[in-house]
């Protein structure tokens, strides 16, 4: 009974968690700036999931090339279009 309990509880908290991402998703937030400064161990597909944007290269021109990516390098994130999606 205990462990149906456990898990019981376990489910509820994941519906809880995954309904605010959905729902922060929806609502077209996104956890990044308009500039962005890399951390380490970032890489240009990690950011571009996180922040949710497909044109990093095209609008860092200082950007030669994917391994051309340091900690403290500092991107420019693009804004979507209004309705745009990512």
């Amino acid at each position: 009974m205990k462990f149906v309990t456990c898990l019981l509880a376990f489910l509820l908290v994941s519906a809880a968690i995954n309904g605010a991402v959905e729902a922060r998703s929806f609502r077209g937030e996104r956890p990044c700036d308009e500039i962005y400064v890399v951390k380490e161990g970032e890489t240009l597909q990690t950011i571009s999931v996180k922040c949710k944007t497909l044109s990093i290269l095209d609008d860092n021109p200082q950007i030669l090339d994917s391994d051309d990516l340091g900690q403290g390098t500092v991107l420019y994130i693009r804004r979507p279009a209004k309705g745009g999606q990512f």
